[in-house]
Formats: structure tokens, sequence, C-alpha cells
């Protein structure tokens, strides 16, 4: 409650603000939000600051009303003061103002890059490295046997195939368990390595988990192959774009350095490192 309070009375001594603050009316265009002596926070401004304000609830509001209050009133403090002359500001504001305008002349530049189809295929293809699967995946089946003899009858009869796709249904075959493209193994006592598992090939018998099995893997995707273009391409154009903001901004600074005179003094050296 005292809260509620608090806020409601805090609203209203803004709206007081406002309303003494203004020289003319409320514009109907741009109508002044806040004001704190000749300071005034236009409507226009506020958007510009906070440009979700229309999604925001009235405590939020509230509280930012009173952030820029609070902030505004101790930058006037502090200029009434002359605190804007101390030397240490001064230097701090330059470096500031030095840095802000050469990131914002630079994203100028990185803003209107543009990388095409090509250029990023180029880059797909110099940079394997950057997209490689980071885990083996397999596909293939687990054949059951309901004795020995049949398994062997089967294992004689087909260890000689190719196996491209799941093995078809069998009289011979008590079940099969097909999986598809798993990173660990279905069967540890069948396939114990996704990476040295034969492709292709039957295993020989074997009793693992009192069932006789046989197992094959008819196709692995390895953790060193590169995956398809479609599959990285966001990935590739957004590598390839900034590879190219860095050739672009570094010939750019070669070309400003060029037509500039620099000199250097060496003994700013120790003799150290000369």
């Amino acid at each position: 409650m005292n809260y509620l309070f608090r806020s409601l009375l805090t609203l209203c001594a803004c709206s007081f603000i406002c309303l003494t603050g203004c020289d003319v009316p409320f514009s109907k265009e741009d109508p002044v939000v806040v004001s704190v002596g000749e300071a005034k926070l236009r409507e226009s401004e506020v958007y510009r600051l906070v440009p979700e304000w229309d999604y925001m609830t009235d405590r939020e509001k509230l509280t930012f009303l009173e952030h820029w209050i609070d902030e505004e009133t101790i930058y006037q403090e502090a200029i009434a003061k002359g605190f804007w002359k101390d030397p240490a500001l001064q230097e701090q504001i330059k470096r500031t103002e030095r840095k802000i305008t050469v990131d914002f002349y630079l994203q100028t530049f990185a803003d209107t890059m543009m990388v095409g189809d090509a250029e990023k295929l180029d880059y797909y293809h110099a940079h394997p490295e950057f997209f490689v699967r980071g885990r083996n995946l397999v596909t293939g089946a687990i054949l059951y046997f309901k004795d020995w003899q049949m398994a062997d009858m089967y294992y004689k009869s087909h260890k000689k195939l190719t196996y491209e796709t799941y093995p078809a249904a069998n009289w011979m075959v008590k079940r099969i368990e097909t999986f598809d493209t798993v990173s660990v193994s279905p069967d540890s006592c069948m396939i114990p390595s996704l990476a040295d598992a034969e492709l292709g090939t039957l295993s020989t018998i074997k009793v693992c988990g009192g069932a006789i099995k046989m197992a094959v893997v008819v196709s692995r995707l390895d953790s060193a192959d590169v995956l398809p273009y479609a599959e990285v391409a966001e990935d590739v154009a957004a590598r390839a774009w900034v590879e190219h903001q860095k050739t672009v901004l570094s010939r750019l600074k070669k070309e400003w350095k060029k037509a500039r005179p620099i000199f250097s003094q060496m003994n700013v050296f120790s003799e150290k490192e000369k």
C-alpha cells in the first residue's frame, strides 16, 4: 500500500512538474512528458530512448521517468557547481567522444557491406574446419535369432552382401530392431564404437544379454565430415560477413593512412626492445 501511494504521489509530482515547467501549453505534435527546470523530455525523445514504451506497464514507465528526473537533477547540480570545467572530466569526455566517433564511422561501412553467394561458397570451401559434424551418427539394425543354427544359416547366406538399406524381413530372423542417425551405440555389445563400426557388412554372431544377435551399420556420418552447405548456410553467411568486414576495413585503413603524413618517434621504445 505504501509503495502504491508513493507511486501515485510521484506520478502527480511528475504531472505538476510538466505543467509548471513548460513555457507554453503542451504541443499536440510533440508534448512534454516531464521537465526539470528548463530541461524538457518530450514524447519523441521518450520513444527514441525507449522504443518499447507503448508496451511497458505503468510502473515501468514511472520508474523510467523517476530515473530521468534524478539524472537530470544531478546533472544540473553538477553544471551549476562548475564540474563541467574539471580537466579530468574534460579529458574523459574527449576520449569517449573520440571512441564513439570512430565506432560510429566504421559502423556506417559495416551496415552497407554485402556478401554475395559466390563469396559465401568460397568461404565455406576455404574453411571446412568450421562446419564439421561434431559427432558420429550411424544408421542400421540389430538382428535377433531364435537359435544359433538359424543365425549361422543367415550369416552364411548374407555375409557377402553389402547393405545400403535396412535388412529385409526374413524367416530365419526372429526380429529386427532398427536405429536411425543415432550418436550413441544402440547396443554396446554389438557395436562398441560408432567410429570403428564396419559399414554395410554383417557383424559376426554374438550372444549378448542372453540373446543371439548380429548387427549391421548401413550408413555413417563421421564427426570429421563437413556438413552440407544447406545445413550451415546461415553460419557461413555470418562468418563470411565478418571476414569480409575485416578485409574491407583493413584496406580502407591503409588507404586513409596513405593519404596522411604519419611520423613516429622511435626513441619512445626502450633500448632493450630495439
